[in-house]
């Protein structure tokens, strides 16, 4: 029996169940698969990897003082010195929401244990493959393309290693893709406007994680505005369709912007409420006082110095990586490399994304692009949409000292348009061609698991994971 005979037959006895149970038996191993990718040995390395050296410490100070502040140099966190933050307030230059979510599984398991340091951003990532099984169902009305999707993020390496290292990163995919969704409901179910306002807060969340949300607030407000002014000139009701339209963009912009800006002010709740967080006193130094003027003043001063640092941060790092380069991943983050106590055997852990997933999803991002100039269809337009609201506006930023690894939010949609790729062949008779692209894909995320997971492997075969000179 052939392949394609057998992959018919597989797929004829599924249909014949009902939509629940073909949910449970296709969503469920993808995210049984994602948790175990995720979970297991979540400890190691036992050091602070990366960033995580601010984040983890910052999350811990938030977690007992309600703002970030500076530690005792010498202070060893990974070794245990966990107490050797003072009160002096740090300047942080990213709002406090994903130090907060950090410092809760700090709380509950403890901050000795990297473990208590990583589950947060273990279960967002878990959280995302759920996110993009939810959005492909919706884009492609089928169960099966979308569990594609979702098994193609729980086995790609950005996804892992930003779920197994306690970065902000991670956090804020989670909060896109979920506005994401929201906006998709939005558009797609008659109503008041609830899942729009959903959207809002969302939204809000990934922006007091970090500013960068902003993009994707900006790019799925024009988006549900264009949308929706499109609507009623399509219906043709009478020549005031522009006042109409202006209308409904006022309309949306109350349901999505109002509550974002809440959210995203509510989390600056502990360095509010506290006293000695960075900038907190500034207003009652300079004669303002310390009531609710005095305390947005300094508020707006402490937000006057964060864009100020990032706009200037141009300080160049080993592992960099120009915007420009990041569909072609020239320079993955290496987050770690140590040796272990046994002679040639070392522990290392790089955020490369899967190869044969990212430059496939990379081709299929330009794929999309043409289809939709010749015919656009909506499932296209919105993927787009989340390609433009993660990609696009950091090439404006190709000056400042980024990092591949912020495509961790960029990879959802990225996905989103290999699997739109993989539909169309799939519907082009090309269906061998399109599993023996999966088999491929797992074989290459076998092959890298290793490293995305930090386990103890011998020198020699970390070594030929760096495929090309940059990417030591």
């Amino acid at each position: 029996m052939s392949v394609s005979v057998r992959l018919r037959e597989i797929r004829r006895r599924i249909a014949a169940l009902s939509p629940r149970v073909q949910t449970a038996l296709l969503y469920g191993p993808v995210l049984v698969l994602a948790s175990l990718i995720r979970l297991v040995n979540l400890q190691s390395p036992r050091a602070l990897v990366f960033d995580e050296v601010y984040y983890v410490r910052d999350a811990w100070t938030m977690w007992n003082l309600g703002y970030e502040a500076e530690w005792v140099a010498a202070g060893d966190f990974a070794g245990g010195d966990v107490n050797s933050f003072t009160r002096i307030g740090d300047f942080i230059a990213h709002p406090p929401l994903g130090k907060w979510i950090i410092g809760s599984g700090m709380a509950l398991f403890g901050p000795e244990n990297p473990f208590g340091w990583r589950i947060a951003t273990a279960l967002a990532g878990i959280i995302v493959v759920l996110l993009v099984m939810l959005i492909a169902r919706r884009l492609f009305h089928s169960i099966a393309t979308a569990a594609v999707a979702g098994f193609l993020v729980a086995i790609d390496g950005i996804a892992i290693t930003m779920s197994r290292t306690a970065l902000l990163d991670g956090f804020l995919a989670m909060f896109i893709l979920a506005a994401f969704l929201a906006i998709i409901r939005h558009l797609d179910t008659p109503g008041w406007g609830g899942w729009l306002l959903m959207a809002g807060v969302l939204i809000g969340a990934a922006t007091a994680v970090k500013w960068s949300g902003l993009y994707a607030m900006a790019a799925f407000g024009l988006w549900v505005v264009a949308v929706e002014t499109l609507r009623i000139v399509k219906a043709r009701r009478g020549k005031r369709f522009v006042v109409r339209s202006a209308l409904s963009a006022l309309r949306s912009f109350a349901l999505f912007i109002p509550v974002a800006l809440v959210v995203y002010v509510s989390s600056w709740a502990g360095w509010v409420l506290s006293s000695g967080g960075y900038s907190r006193s500034w207003a009652a130094d300079v004669g303002y006082g310390d009531g609710p003027y005095g305390i947005a003043r300094g508020l707006w001063k402490y937000h006057r110095d964060i864009y100020d640092y990032n706009i200037g941060l141009t300080d160049p790092h080993n592992y960099q990586a120009n915007p420009f380069g990041w569909l072609a991943m020239i320079r993955p983050t290496a987050f770690y490399y140590a040796p272990t106590q046994t002679d040639g055997v070392v522990q290392y852990v790089t955020s490369v994304a899967n190869p044969v997933i990212w430059w496939a999803g990379a081709l299929s991002i330009v794929a999309l692009i043409v289809m939709v100039i010749r015919k656009a269809t909506w499932q296209n337009v919105a993927i787009l949409v989340g390609v433009a609201a993660t990609y696009v506006p950091w090439l404006f930023f190709s000056q400042r000292t980024v990092f591949q690894f912020y495509t961790v939010t960029l990879e959802p949609f990225l996905v989103l348009a290999l699997v739109a790729v993989l539909v169309w062949l799939w519907k082009h008779r090309l269906r061998l061609f399109v599993v023996n692209y999966l088999i491929i894909a797992v074989a290459v995320s076998v092959f890298f698991l290793p490293v995305w997971m930090g386990l103890p492997i011998p020198e020699w075969f970390a070594v030929i994971h760096y495929w090309f000179p940059s990417w030591i």
